[in-house]
């Protein structure tokens, strides 16, 4: 079986690539038959299994990469990045060891669909103030706690629809909503105790009109993974999300920014079930 590995080397500031170098001579013992590409270097079309090294970030990119390229092969990860939240839900204590001896496991893949363009998501889908903290790191700071805290001082409350699975679930302003494939996001956050991998669904979160102090208490609650208890905090599930907006809203996908929507876009999200085979 092929392997092959694709090394984000930008990821967590150029320690991806440290990281990567000290585990090469383990790599060459588990597997008889890999190949290392960097970057966005091209993948092998060859591949049976292409390995994600890094963070989120990478996963994202070879998640795309595998739903486009319709080869077959089966997603890995081996994360050394800063922002690992996808890894979170499975067991991540020897990834090498996994990679090499695991099982396979079919898992579920968010499509969001917007202007007739398509683009996939492995974890979580956020727009809004999630959404903005990710834009605060990759412009200003890769501190996430100083981020969320710039974010939360400049953001403003986007005035949305938000319809599940054809029923008009809300319509009034939003500080965040997340679609969520897997439980974690936020470097350890537990946005979506419910979600899982394998269900066919995704968990939306909508955090409407609360303040940014009362705001940046309940996300800090999240690092236990419970739901938060406020009354403009709205949990459901659904196999399709359509969100319409009234003003430019940010929308992010496994930490990578997508284009802002533009008053009038709509954004369909949909679970596709079972669409990836990953060796986990």
């Amino acid at each position: 079986m092929k392997f092959v590995f694709v090394v984000n080397r930008n990821a967590g500031k150029g320690r991806v690539l440290k990281k990567w170098t000290a585990l090469e001579a383990r790599v060459a013992e588990l597997f008889d038959d890999y190949e290392v590409v960097f970057d966005l270097a091209p993948i092998p079309r060859d591949a049976e299994v292409v390995v994600a090294v890094g963070g989120d970030g990478t996963v994202h990119y070879v998640v795309n990469y595998l739903m486009t390229s319709g080869g077959g092969a089966a997603l890995g990860i081996l994360p050394l990045g800063s922002g690992c939240d996808f890894a979170r839900n499975f067991d991540a204590s020897d990834p090498l060891a996994v990679l090499a001896h695991g099982a396979r496991r079919q898992i579920d893949i968010g499509e969001i669909e917007s202007a007739g363009n398509k683009m996939w998501f492995a974890n979580v889908a956020d727009a809004g103030l999630g959404a903005e903290v990710t834009r605060q790191m990759s412009s200003h700071s890769r501190n996430y706690l100083l981020s969320t805290l710039k974010a939360l001082l400049g953001y403003k409350n986007v005035e949305v629809k938000l319809s599940a699975d054809d029923v008009e679930i809300y319509a009034g302003p939003l500080k965040c909503l997340v679609i969520a494939n897997g439980k974690y996001f936020g470097d350890g956050m537990g946005i979506a105790p419910d979600a899982l991998l394998d269900d066919g669904l995704l968990q939306y979160v909508i955090i409407g009109n609360i303040s940014r102090i009362m705001a940046a208490i309940k996300l800090q609650q999240t690092y236990k993974c419970t739901h938060i208890k406020h009354r403009h905090v709205h949990y459901g599930c659904a196999r399709e999300l359509r969100l319409e907006v009234s003003s430019p809203l940010a929308f992010e996908a496994d930490g990578e920014l997508m284009a802002r929507m533009p008053v009038g876009e709509v954004v369909y999200v949909r679970a596709l079930a079972k669409a990836l085979t990953m060796v986990c």
